[in-house]
């Protein structure tokens, strides 16, 4: 081939190339700088678990982007992980797919602040998360209350109650009921660590048994010296099979956390009521923080059998009923 032939290919294969990184230039352009419509928002839910891939889809399905190649193809440049942080994404209508890109890579999803206090049972994080705008109250409650649910998180309980630790909780919105108290058994099993290792505890209990026991002790103290030995009177009474007479556990599955104890609640015959049953209900009546499961995990030694409240957050302990009646008697004679 002449030089001159040569030259004149060479200059055409110059001219293609160039073609194709003017059109791969152009697409580039349109693909990622190009709003797909004009005012407004859209909001878009990423499930817990969603893949970058799928969240593309999600986001072209509700009009988001035109096209994902293009962001897939970015992601692979900037390195972005295969994990999006799920939530809802509010999506200005008019936004490129280049800023939807940094909204994925940055995990700009909404969450909500969930605060749940020590001694809260089901039904009080249940309200809570309805409040919030989350989950409805009965689709949370079906899920924390049903066995399977305990199960799936190798929990040997018959709900998760007791299990889902007080804490404060960023739940991203659109969660659905496993993601959040898949958050909060995720955290009592962080907390509570090597603690509560092993079926059998140190105090004698399963930890079923215990933590049982602390969800009683965290509605009854106030004070955390006192924890301790609210739990030492407790395992006193299981040992001398006396029963526990805890007030916390009366009303437990019958009345509203709070309500007050009416004297035809005390005998009423429920699972829980330890004024009726003999020993520990079959699980926890309210989730408890730290320091009353340490409380039951190491009850403290004393001969006491009986308590009362003092009306400042304080307890008067006793170790005979005769001891205690006359505690009941100064207390009411002081008002």
């Amino acid at each position: 081939m002449s030089t001159s032939k040569t030259s004149h290919v060479i200059a055409a294969v110059s001219l293609s190339l160039s073609g194709v990184v003017l059109f791969v230039a152009i697409y580039a352009a349109l693909a990622l700088f190009m709003p797909v419509a004009r005012g407004g928002e859209v909001g878009v839910c990423v499930p817990n678990g969603t893949g970058y891939r799928q969240a593309l889809a999600l986001f072209r399905k509700n009009g988001v982007i035109n096209a994902e190649f293009p962001l897939v193809v970015l992601a692979r440049w900037k390195g972005v992980g295969k994990q999006v942080k799920p939530g809802l994404y509010k999506i200005p209508k008019d936004a490129s797919p280049l800023e939807v890109f940094e909204r994925i890579r940055q995990g700009m999803a909404e969450s909500a602040t969930l605060r749940v206090p020590e001694g809260f049972n089901l039904d009080d994080i249940a309200a809570r998360v309805e409040k919030l705008g989350l989950v409805p109250r009965d689709k949370f409650l079906k899920i924390a209350r049903d066995p399977a649910s305990a199960k799936r998180f190798s929990i040997d309980a018959p709900s998760l109650e007791g299990f889902l630790f007080p804490d404060t909780y960023a739940v991203p919105v659109c969660s659905e009921p496993d993601d959040i108290v898949g958050l909060m058994v995720k955290r009592f099993k962080s907390v509570t660590g090597n603690e509560i290792s092993g079926h059998r505890l140190r105090n004698g209990l399963s930890l079923l048994q215990t933590i049982t026991l602390a969800s009683i002790v965290e509605k009854e103290a106030k004070t955390d010296s006192e924890r301790p030995v609210i739990a030492g009177v407790y395992m006193n009474r299981i040992r001398k099979a006396m029963r526990l007479e805890a007030d916390p556990t009366i009303n437990y599955g019958m009345k509203p956390s709070g309500s007050p104890i009416m004297k035809s609640d005390i005998r009423r015959p429920t699972p829980y009521n330890t004024y009726v049953i003999s020993g520990l209900p079959p699980g926890p009546i309210a989730n408890p923080g730290m320091a009353s499961i340490r409380a039951a995990l190491n009850p403290a030694g004393t001969d006491y059998l009986y308590f009362m409240a003092n009306g400042d957050g304080t307890h008067q302990f006793s170790k005979t009923y005769r001891d205690h009646l006359r505690a009941v008697k100064r207390y009411r004679d002081k008002r």
